[in-house]
Formats: structure tokens, sequence, C-alpha cells
């Protein structure tokens, strides 16, 4: 009976300090967050910035974190970084009105080089990463279920003419739905882009310091990156230029790179 009592006991305590910890770890963000807010209202910006950057290392997603830390890097003089963070938080809420109109301010005032983005694209990159290849089995399906019907079902004979053309149009869009998929993959998805970060970063003609220069690239410019080979990233630049980049001048917008997060002040 007393071991019973004694075994109920330590479990008690188990559960209480289980509980605590439970609590702690689900504070201690918000806690971080609120002080680096706070350090951030008293002009105390690379307090700030190293707190919000914390955060980020430690693997939270948030658009408002990422807005913070941007707006915190740039008060640093960090313009490439400030412009890589508030893409960042447009991943997280691309509606996002204030990180819009930071962007344009610094667009305006740095002057980097940013890929146009049409309402094609916007709608692309607003569906579901697996939405082409539901749509794809959809149309397939539908297909063959056509012809199915066309031919081993002889009272729908009349209208075999019709379930056959269903069928060669759902070919059709499952044709397109994929062309679709491989372009968004390849060209437009967010994994594809990275940022300049560096403020003396260009492109070159060969991956080689000594190689002749393609264009100087303002920090915060955009860029679509083809290939990596080693320390290099040949890369696609606005206004159809192309050119091999050091990796260590740019950043890639998504997913945060966690091991790559730059905590110095």
């Amino acid at each position: 009976m007393k071991m019973h009592r004694l075994t109920a006991f330590f479990m008690t305590i188990i559960a209480l300090f289980a509980s605590a910890l439970s609590l702690r770890s689900a504070t201690e963000p918000d806690e971080i967050f609120a002080s680096a807010n706070r350090d951030f209202e008293a002009g105390k910006f690379a307090e700030a910035s190293a707190a919000y950057l914390e955060l980020a290392n430690a693997g939270h997603i948030s658009s408002e974190l990422y807005f913070n830390l941007g707006t915190a890097q740039y008060r640093l003089g960090k313009t490439g970084e400030a412009v890589l963070w508030m893409r960042r938080a447009l991943v997280v809420e691309p509606a996002m009105p204030e990180v819009r109109q930071n962007l344009e301010f610094l667009g305006a005032q740095i002057g980097y080089l940013e890929f146009a983005e049409g309402r094609f694209t916007r709608f692309l990159r607003s569906l579901p990463a697996a939405f082409s290849k539901w749509a794809v089995a959809l149309a397939l399906w539908t297909g063959l279920i056509s012809l199915l019907l066309a031919f081993a079902i002889e009272r729908l004979r009349p209208n075999r003419s019709a379930l056959v053309t269903l069928a060669i149009f759902a070919g059709i869009f499952a044709f397109v739905a994929s062309r679709l998929d491989y372009y968004r993959a390849t060209r437009i998805a967010i994994e594809n882009f990275a940022t300049i970060t560096s403020a003396s970063a260009e492109a070159l003609t060969a991956p080689a310091p000594e190689a002749r220069s393609v264009i100087k690239l303002p920090p915060g410019s955009e860029v679509r990156v083809l290939r990596e080979s080693g320390q290099w990233s040949y890369a696609e630049i606005p206004d159809e230029l192309r050119g091999w980049i050091h990796a260590d001048a740019l950043e890639p917008i998504w997913p945060v790179p966690l091991s790559r997060i730059k905590t110095t002040p």
C-alpha cells in the first residue's frame, strides 16, 4: 500500500514538472518576442534583431516576426537582409499590406532589381502545392471512365461521341495541368528565388573571382537560382540576364535555411 502511494506521489511530481516545462516552452517565445519589441521601441535595434533572429533560428514562422526582423535589419543598415526577411513575411502572409508598402519604399530607395509579377504568376503561386497533381489525376480518371462507359456499356452507344469528346478534353486538361505544374516548380515556385544580401555583389560570366562582371547587384535584388556549383550559384537576373553569384552574397527566400541564419548584430 505504501509503495502504491509512493509511486502515485512521484507520478504526480513528474506530471507537474512536465506541465511546468510545457507552460514555459509555450510562453517563452512570446516573452522573447515582447521583449524584442520593447527593445525596438527603445531604439535598441541590435538587441531586438538578435532576439528576433533567435526566434527565427528556433524555427518559429510568423509574418509579424519576419516583418519586425526586417525592419530591425533596415534600422541597422542591412538593407539586403531587410528586404529578405520582408519577402519571407510575404510568403507567410501574401496580403500583408505593411510589408508591401515597406518593400515599395525600399525598392525606391535602394533601386534593387526584381522580377515583374503578373496576375497569372500570383494566381499560380496562390494554388496549393498539390493542386496540379490532383487536377491531373482527376482529369485522367475522368477520361478513362468516359472511354470505359463509351465502349463497354451498350445502352450508352448513342452518347459515345460525347463521351469520347469528354475523354479527349480531359486528356488535354491533364497535359496542360502537368505543364503548369512543371512551370510552377521550375520557374515561379518561391523555393527557386533568392535575395542578394551583400552590399558588393555582382554577377560574373564564370564561377571565378577574376571572371568578367555581367552586372552589379544592389542589396535586396531578386534572382532565380538555376543551379549551384560549390560556392557559386548560376542565376537568372531581371532584364533577361544570367550570371554566376558567390553563395555568400545571397540567401534563399524560402524555406528559411536555419543553419545559415546570421546572428551577428
